[in-house]
């Protein structure tokens, strides 16, 4: 299994640890992306710099925070300016990619006792805490009430150690004593954001030279004609996505379309593979593929796309529209794309649908360890509370492209492309959440049959009606192998 289906699979299982999410709209109390700038008209540039130098803290600390996510150091460095000017302690950044070499470094910095003031890591439960490395949380959190409470459930429920987990880490050969004797309760890392699937990306410039206003489409009828007009009037393919990570069309876009489509009892069926993928209520998802390649809106060489080749050529306006998670934004901003060039949207649904306004539910992606052995182990502590504090979080997410674990009170503060992806997710528990073990299906050994006929689909050696019976015979003998 390739990274990318690892990623997806990962997502996955944290999502299902789930069942009850907030999110609320995201913003800052002030302008300036949340950055108080003092300003004297009158003053001489003299008399204002002694009066900043004055003003602000000294302090010899320096602290490194080590981290892989490139589209995310912009967020880092603008909320550790903000922090010198408070405390006058310095914030290194250390980006090393790819996660594959950054999760080496980090293991062998583990090793050798060389670990930095902070470390990035994906948000799981004790993930990266290196055996008691990592500083502990929860009594940090108990004590101060106002910054615990102001995160998103979600986003701390993620993190914190549960029972599942011990029991789990008990029956694993490879899990170590240190994690065998954890805790209930206990937290080792602090979330930064949170995310979700089910997202569409438009190029604004792309949509509006074809004459089309740049918003989200009321149906999914409104988005292929969007799409057609493009072609039309620009010669521009309307749609990439990763075609060769089976995964990101069968978990990031088809589930939830039929659900909204179909409603609960008829997708619950589907995924228990007691209807049938021919089944004219199910057959679009393969009817979709092989209209928009017949069509011509589908971008060429799709079928072999990853993750990220499929984001880059989105950014490099090869298509109109591409289809990623809230997570997919910082990438795109990252590899040159202007951000108010991009607009997103949750998947669209049917006309007819059962549930057309169907939201889904976030899920921490990378928390912040700190060095527990470290000799600036305070001054860390005191760098992640502000960096998780509102007025932090305003100033990474407005930097880095991406969604805040804590709750925010004013929405308007943020990039409209980020206040969007904020409203399609849900503020409470609903079905969707409540169900990660029905939608999850589509990770499961007969689904690979799915992906590999829809890629001969979009290769034009097979038909959506081929593709569908011969994924139809692969559930059925899932579905006898596993009652």
């Amino acid at each position: 299994m390739n990274k990318a289906n690892l990623r997806i699979k990962r997502f996955a299982t944290i999502a299902s640890l789930f069942t009850v999410f907030a999110l609320a709209a995201c913003g800052s109390n002030n302008g300036n992306n949340g950055v108080s700038s003092p300003s004297n008209a009158s003053a001489s540039p003299e008399s204002t710099n002694e009066q900043n130098e004055s003003a602000s803290p000294k302090s010899d600390v320096k602290l490194t925070l080590s981290h892989w996510k490139v589209s995310f150091d912009p967020g880092f460095k603008a909320v550790a300016e903000a922090f010198k000017q408070k405390t006058g302690i310095t914030v290194e950044t250390q980006t090393t990619t790819p996660d594959a070499a950054y999760s080496q470094k980090l293991i062998a910095s583990a090793a050798a006792g060389s670990l930095p003031d902070i470390w990035a890591t994906d948000a799981s439960p004790a993930y990266r805490a290196f055996d008691g490395k990592a500083y502990e949380w929860s009594g940090e959190l108990s004590k101060d009430e106002a910054w615990k409470n102001g995160f998103l459930p979600a986003a701390l429920s993620g993190i914190t150690v549960a029972q599942a987990n011990i029991d789990a880490w008990a029956k694993d050969e490879k899990a170590s004593a240190w994690q065998k004797a954890t805790k209930p309760g206990q937290v080792y890392g602090i979330p930064i954001d949170v995310g979700a699937f089910y997202m569409i990306y438009g190029n604004k410039k792309i949509v509006e030279q074809a004459g089309l206003e740049a918003k989200e489409p009321a149906t999914f009828e409104e988005w292929v004609s969007m799409m057609k007009t493009v072609k039309e009037k620009t010669g521009t393919p309307g749609f990439v996505f990763a075609g060769n990570v089976g995964g990101v069309y069968n978990a990031w876009f088809l589930n939830l379309v039929d659900y909204m489509k179909n409603g609960e009892e008829s997708f619950t069926k589907f995924m228990n593979r007691e209807e049938k993928l021919s089944d004219p209520k199910h057959m679009w998802a393969l009817k979709f593929i092989e209209d928009l390649t017949k069509d011509g809106l589908m971008l060429p060489g799709a079928a072999s796309l990853d993750i990220d080749p499929a984001d880059q050529a989105f950014a490099q306006g090869k298509a109109a529209f591409s289809l990623g998670g809230t997570f997919t934004f910082a990438n795109l901003t990252a590899i040159g794309m202007n951000p108010d060039d991009v607009f997103s949207f949750r998947v669209p649904a049917f006309e007819g649908s059962v549930f057309p306004d169907a939201t889904v539910s976030p899920f921490p992606l990378v928390q912040m360890v700190v060095n527990n052995e470290g000799p600036n182990k305070e001054a860390a502590i005191e760098f992640v509370k502000f960096l998780t504090s509102e007025e932090g979080q305003v100033l990474y997410a407005n930097h880095a492209y991406d969604l805040p674990a804590v709750q925010i009170k004013d929405g308007s503060k943020l990039n409209p492309s980020i206040q969007a992806m904020a409203s399609s997710l849900s503020s409470e528990s609903n079905w969707w959440s409540e169900n990660p073990l029905i939608w999850q299906q589509v990770f499961k050994e007969d689904w690979k049959v799915f992906s590999e006929g829809m890629v001969k689909v979009m290769l034009g050696s097979s038909t959506a009606e081929a593709a569908a019976a011969e994924y139809d015979k692969a559930a059925a003998a899932y579905k006898k192998a596993n009652p």
